[in-house]
């Protein structure tokens, strides 16, 4: 791989890891915009830090690594450059009405995307149809890791940069933490959810979280789709439009990384996002491990177990803790739907 490949490579990864506010491989990315001085940065990146600053710019003389774009991604309809590859920014409801042609952000950019994001979440959580958008590979969501941790407080790692010291946080950028250095900006952990401000009150998003708090499942279900490159009807996966225990005992939701159980032409498929392991299951241990996820202890899981197979508790117990060893999954999460508004307030 020679140099231009390999900055090729950088910046595509800090731009993702901006966009989604995600980070992976880099600690923060800082993205410069044009007409801000780079100056705003001085003292406050390391090493493991990656700054995007506009091609016309002065440089950075911090430690970080720097990568050169051009064009903008601000407003609906905006494209960024990183060489001659090219993201376009786009409203989410108006992903769903154009024609995708290459890499491209989708972000909510006011109340009624929002809202129809939810809706769209809903209509998947109900009937296992997902907004085909969001299941195009070549789409990211903006500030998806404000969704997956709402009310985990965090320091920030995606940073905007404005004209006139304006400091924000994510593509939406409208979370300005208003004047203050940006030394400060990075060192007070905000909760996610803040990375959304602008787009609704924040106490109305407070109160749409709390109503939705499979929702980080929900989006770890879109990767799932992208992954396997599902398409509707083909497969359905457990908690999306399909449940496979109707016992009326569940009271936990799924970890929103835990692998997902599927319904397929062929069987009854496990399917781990984070391993990318898949693995056809008996009838049997699915229904066990759809009793593990949906039950908040390894011993109501037994208990339900015992009741669906017919079978002692205590080797209904052995098959469940077999379960979490061998395939991954866990007991899940009660729903406590105060829990967002309890850690943000």
């Amino acid at each position: 791989m020679n140099a231009t490949d390999d900055t090729d490579l950088r910046g595509a990864r800090a731009l993702r890891e901006w966009v989604t506010g995600e980070p992976r491989e880099y600690a923060r990315v800082f993205l410069v915009e044009s007409g801000a001085s780079a100056e705003t940065l001085h003292g406050c990146t390391s090493p493991d830090d990656v700054v995007l600053l506009p091609a016309e710019s002065e440089g950075h003389d911090g430690p970080a690594q720097t990568v050169r774009y051009t064009g903008s991604l601000d407003q609906i309809g905006d494209e960024l450059y990183l060489g001659a590859r090219g993201v376009e920014l786009q409203d989410y409801i108006a992903a769903a009405f154009v024609q995708i042609l290459g890499p491209t952000v989708v972000r909510f950019a006011d109340a009624a995307s929002w809202h129809a994001f939810l809706d769209d979440a809903e209509l998947a959580r109900h009937t296992g149809v997902f907004p085909t958008a969001l299941t195009d590979p070549r789409v990211l969501l903006a500030d998806r890791g404000a969704l997956m941790h709402p009310a985990e407080r965090r320091r920030p790692s995606a940073i905007r940069v404005g004209s006139g010291g304006r400091i924000g946080i994510g593509v939406h950028g409208a979370s300005a933490v208003g004047g203050g250095q940006l030394a400060e900006v990075l060192a007070e952990p905000r909760p996610g959810v803040l990375a959304l401000d602008g787009i609704a009150s924040e106490t109305d998003l407070i109160a749409d979280l709390a109503r939705h708090p499979w929702l980080p499942r929900y989006l770890t279900a879109i990767e799932l789709v992208k992954m396997l490159r599902l398409t509707d009807g083909e497969s359905t996966i457990a908690g999306f439009g399909w449940s496979p225990l109707a016992d009326g005992g569940s009271d936990a939701e799924p970890l929103s990384a835990d692998p997902f159980l599927l319904r397929t032409p062929d069987g009854f498929v496990l399917a781990d996002i984070t391993t990318l392991r898949r693995q056809l299951l008996p009838p049997a241990t699915a229904m066990v491990v759809a009793a593990t996820q949906t039950s908040t202890t390894l011993a109501r899981a037994a208990d339900r177990t015992a009741r669906l197979l017919g079978i002692a508790v205590q080797d209904a117990r052995a098959l469940c803790r077999q379960a979490i060893q061998a395939l991954n999954v866990h007991p899940g999460s009660a729903v406590h739907r105060s829990t967002t508004a309890e850690a943000v307030g």
